[in-house]
């Protein structure tokens, strides 16, 4: 399972960031994660934002 995330800045120096985790449960692929990673982070760039977007591999039950 794969959770994804993204970094949204409103400018390069990084003052300014929010972090947004996609809140509907987690992604069954990393390719499915990976493509809606990317259109959320292309409609945000669109929004003049500086993103960074990544998915995050989860191994459920387990414990850290």
């Amino acid at each position: 399972m794969w959770l994804a995330v993204l970094m949204g800045c409103t400018s390069p120096a990084a003052t300014s960031c929010d972090v947004l985790v996609r809140t509907e449960g987690l992604i069954a692929t990393e390719k499915l994660c990976q493509e809606e990673v990317a259109e959320v982070a292309k409609a945000l760039a669109q929004q003049g934002m500086y993103v960074h977007a990544k998915c995050f591999k989860l191994t459920v039950g387990s414990t850290v």
